[in-house]
């Protein structure tokens, strides 16, 4: 055989290699199944439970522009629900009108004929609050409470130099609760003789010009006692039943302090209209109450 027949029959085996090559795809090509790009887990073998495939991540959104359009849902954010405050019901204002009916009940009380108030021209043109048997805190009481009256009244004037004994023009004597039953009051004069209990306890006397306290009691029921007894003196000698944080209420308290209506009665009792031995009537015409 010469060159060429070797030359060529050496042809045909690279031709058919080549051939054997693609029709194969490469060399330690598997002619059984394909296999897959991405091999999947086995099942747990312990516990029987299979797996989960991978999760494949999400496919690239489309942009335009400068700005992505996600469809991926955003998780939603509860609000709490707020329950609005209740609005405050507004206290009725107190009206001129209730002004004058608590200083009607106040200065004429139950079946008073005429108003009974002090007049500062009778006594030198000041009124003096004596005192005896005392505490040092019924000083500094009684001096604040004439601090006070000066600033109501458009009127007369009390001192506010407390003076010691029973001389003054309205006296003040503090005794032993024992002895409260040995002060006599003259039922003849309703009008100017009164009896103060508290929970069924004297506290105190009111005679014309002099007060008798019970020098057991102690704290605000001793201040209020004091406190009700000047202006008993001072023409208050009535109580209302309307305002339960009057000093002046009919029921119990301990207040100490005249409240806004307390302070605009004292006034009127004590404005320059008005006089001693006025009657209901004569009020009644001078400030239109019906």
């Amino acid at each position: 055989m010469n060159s060429s027949s070797y030359l060529f029959i050496a042809g045909l085996f690279v031709i058919a290699v080549g051939v054997a090559w693609i029709l194969t795809g490469g060399p330690g090509a598997d002619t059984g199944s394909p296999v897959p790009s991405t091999p999947l887990p086995s099942p747990d073998v312990t516990t029987g439970t299979p797996v989960p495939p991978p999760v494949q991540d999400a496919p690239a959104q489309p942009t335009f522009g400068a700005q992505a359009v996600s469809t991926v849902a955003q998780p939603i954010t509860e609000v709490p629900l707020t329950t609005a405050a209740p609005t405050p019901q507004p206290t009725a204002p107190i009206s001129s009108d209730d002004i004058k009916l608590h200083f009607m009940d106040l200065a004429f009380g139950s079946g008073n004929a005429y108003l009974e108030r002090l007049n500062a021209t009778d006594y030198n043109g000041r009124i003096i609050i004596s005192v005896s048997a005392n505490d040092a805190t019924d000083l500094t009481e009684l001096s604040n409470a004439a601090k006070e009256f000066n600033s109501i009244s458009q009127t007369d004037q009390l001192s506010e130099m407390i003076k010691d004994g029973m001389n003054g023009n309205i006296a003040i004597k503090f005794i032993p609760g024992s002895g409260m039953s040995a002060i006599a009051l003259n039922t003849s004069d309703d009008l100017a003789n009164r009896e103060i209990r508290s929970n069924g306890v004297t506290t105190a006397k009111l005679t014309r010009g002099i007060i008798y306290i019970n020098s057991d009691l102690k704290g605000d029921l001793r201040n209020h006692t004091l406190m009700k007894g000047l202006y008993y003196e001072l023409g208050v000698v009535g109580e209302t039943a309307k305002y339960p944080d009057s000093l002046f209420y009919s029921g119990e308290n301990t207040n100490v302090n005249l409240t806004y209506v307390d302070r605009n009665a004292i006034a009127i009792l004590y404005g320059p209209g008005l006089y001693h031995g006025m009657t209901v009537d004569d009020i009644r015409k001078i400030m239109y109450i019906h």
